[in-house]
């Protein structure tokens, strides 16, 4: 209160009667509005710090479940380690769901556990999930590129190209060059020369110097000499 009363005086001094008038009369709404959002400011702390405390505690089971199933993984035989994955599948359905960064861990390691089984259909359904889990993350480029791997192993070209693309778009993709010459591949396996010539010639403007967009020039060169394309 006293700080409020050495506020007013200030006012007081500074901007007159008026002002002072307004204070005296308004105070208990200043008080509230003041507390409202002292309150407020101190309720969203403690979200926050729960929020955070929530994630820490998330991210850390995800990193326990994934120690545990591969510490000495190379020395597990085949009922060992179908057992592993079977119990890290287990410990991970809790967390499958959370639609933040923990979810999004969480489907990872379920892909790739499924990939590992050759289960790619599943392994597939995880990629996307983690997508869903938290949208415009740093590891959705590295789903969508896992995803076309498992549509591949499915003999589904086409939503291998589509997810290839959405990868290869991403420019802070570390491997978006490859991606864009599996789009191409995909492309060229699927019969539409055209198509993967635009592509393979947009990774040899794009990527120069890159190892992929060498490749991608020899293709253009096999594709012109079979009169694929002209």
């Amino acid at each position: 209160m006293s700080n409020v009363l050495t506020m007013e005086k200030k006012r007081k001094e500074s901007a007159g009667e008026k002002v002072d008038g307004f204070l005296t009369r308004n105070r208990v709404v200043i008080l509230s509005v003041f507390l409202v959002a002292v309150v407020a400011a101190i309720a969203a702390g403690l979200y926050f710090g729960l929020r955070q405390s929530s994630f820490k505690k998330g991210l850390a089971a995800i990193d326990s479940i994934e120690y545990t199933f591969t510490k000495d993984i190379d020395s597990a035989d085949a009922p060992a380690l179908v057992e592993r994955q079977n119990a890290a599948m287990k410990a991970l359905e809790p967390y499958l769901a959370k639609k933040n960064i923990v979810g999004v861990r969480a489907n990872m390691l379920a892909a790739e556990i499924s990939y590992e089984k050759k289960d790619f259909s599943t392994s597939l359904g995880y990629w996307l999930a983690a997508i869903d889990c938290q949208k415009n993350t740093y590891v959705q480029p590295v789903c969508y590129f896992n995803a076309a791997s498992c549509s591949e192993e499915l003999n589904n070209n086409d939503d291998a190209a589509k997810y290839y693309d959405l990868a290869a778009n991403s420019k802070e993709f570390l491997l978006s060059s490859h991606a864009l010459f599996n789009f191409a591949r995909v492309k060229e396996a699927s019969g539409d020369n055209s198509a993967a010539a635009v592509a393979y010639k947009k990774l040899v403007d794009e990527y120069p110097y890159d190892n992929w967009a060498s490749l991608a020039q020899s293709r253009l060169v096999t594709l012109k000499a079979e009169g694929l394309i002209e």
